[in-house]
C-alpha cells in the first residue's frame, strides 16, 4: 500500500483542505462581499464587550475617530453588521478564515506538526474537539484581555496552539511517534506537570514556542492579514486549554 503524503491522520489532513478550500473560495469574492463575511464570521472582541460595557466599546470607538475616521468607520462596521444570532458562532468560526496565503501556510505547517502526533494518540473526534475548543480558549483569552477591541481576529493558531499544548505533556516520551498501533496503545501516560518541569527537552520545547509568540505578538505583523499585531493572548490561551485539558481528551490510560 502507498504511504499516505508526509504520513498525516487522514483527520489533519481534512482539516488541512477545509482552511485552504475556505481560503480559496474567499479569493474569489468580491471585496465587499468578502468583508461581509469578515464581519460575520471573524472574532471581533467588542461585539461581546459591548454585552458587558457599552460605554468602554463607544470609548474605543471615540479612540480611533481621534486617530482616522476611515479606521472608526471600519471599526463600527465590525461592531454592527453581522447578525446577533451568529455571533456565538464566531468564537470557532473564526478559526476558519485566514488573512493571506502566508497566514494559513504558516499555520499549516505547525498544524501538520503537532497536530498529527495529537490526532494519533487522541484519535479524531478528540483530536478535533481539542482544536475547536482551543480556538474557543484563544478567543476567550483575547476577549478577556481586549475586551473592547474592535478589528477582526481570523486563523487557526489558538486551535494549533491547543495541540501544541497537549503534544508538550508526551511527545518527548517513549513511543510518542510510534505509528504501530499496538506500539501506541503501549505508549506511557501523559506526563504531569512535575516530570514536565524535570525534563529539559519540555522545558526547551515550551520556552522556544512562549519566546516566539512574545516576539511576534510585541514586534511582528498578522501574516499579510492587516496592520493589527498578532493575537498572541489567544495563542497562549489556547496553549494553556491544551496542556491543562490533554487528559481529558487523552484515550488511553483511561480508568
Amino acid at each position: 500500500m502507498r504511504e499516505r503524503i508526509f504520513n498525516l491522520p487522514g483527520v489533519v489532513t481534512a482539516l488541512l483542505l477545509t482552511l485552504a478550500l475556505a481560503h480559496l473560495a474567499r479569493v474569489f469574492l468580491p471585496d465587499a462581499i468578502d468583508l461581509q463575511l469578515l464581519a460575520t464570521f471573524a472574532f471581533v472582541p467588542g461585539r461581546f464587550g459591548l454585552l458587558l460595557d457599552s460605554s468602554g466599546v463607544i470609548a474605543h470607538l471615540n479612540a480611533l475617530a481621534r486617530v482616522s475616521d476611515d479606521q472608526a468607520q471600519l471599526a463600527q462596521f465590525f461592531l454592527t453588521y453581522a447578525s446577533p444570532s451568529l455571533l456565538w458562532l464566531t468564537p470557532i468560526s473564526y478559526a476558519f478564515l485566514h488573512g493571506s496565503w502566508t497566514h494559513l501556510a504558516l499555520n499549516g505547517v505547525w498544524l501538520a506538526a503537532f497536530g498529527a502526533p495529537v490526532a494519533r494518540r487522541f484519535g479524531s473526534a478528540r483530536f478535533l474537539a481539542l482544536t475547536l475548543l482551543g480556538a474557543v480558549a484563544g478567543a476567550a483569552a483575547q476577549f478577556a484581555v481586549h475586551p473592547f477591541e474592535l478589528g477582526p481576529m481570523v486563523g487557526a493558531s489558538a486551535g494549533i496552539s491547543a495541540c501544541f499544548g497537549a503534544a508538550a505533556r508526551f511527545v518527548f516520551l517513549p513511543g510518542a511517534f510510534a505509528r504501530d498501533a499496538r506500539a501506541r496503545d503501549e505508549a506511557p501516560p501523559l506526563a504531569g506537570y512535575a516530570e514536565m518541569i524535570r525534563n529539559r527537552q519540555v522545558l526547551a520545547f515550551v520556552g522556544f514556542w512562549f519566546a516566539l509568540n512574545l516576539f511576534t505578538g510585541l514586534a511582528g505583523q498578522a501574516g499579510g492579514f492587516s496592520d493589527a499585531p498578532i493575537a498572541w493572548e489567544a495563542h497562549i490561551g489556547g496553549f494553556l486549554f491544551g496542556l491543562l485539558a490533554a487528559p481529558l481528551f487523552d484515550q488511553r490510560h483511561k480508568a
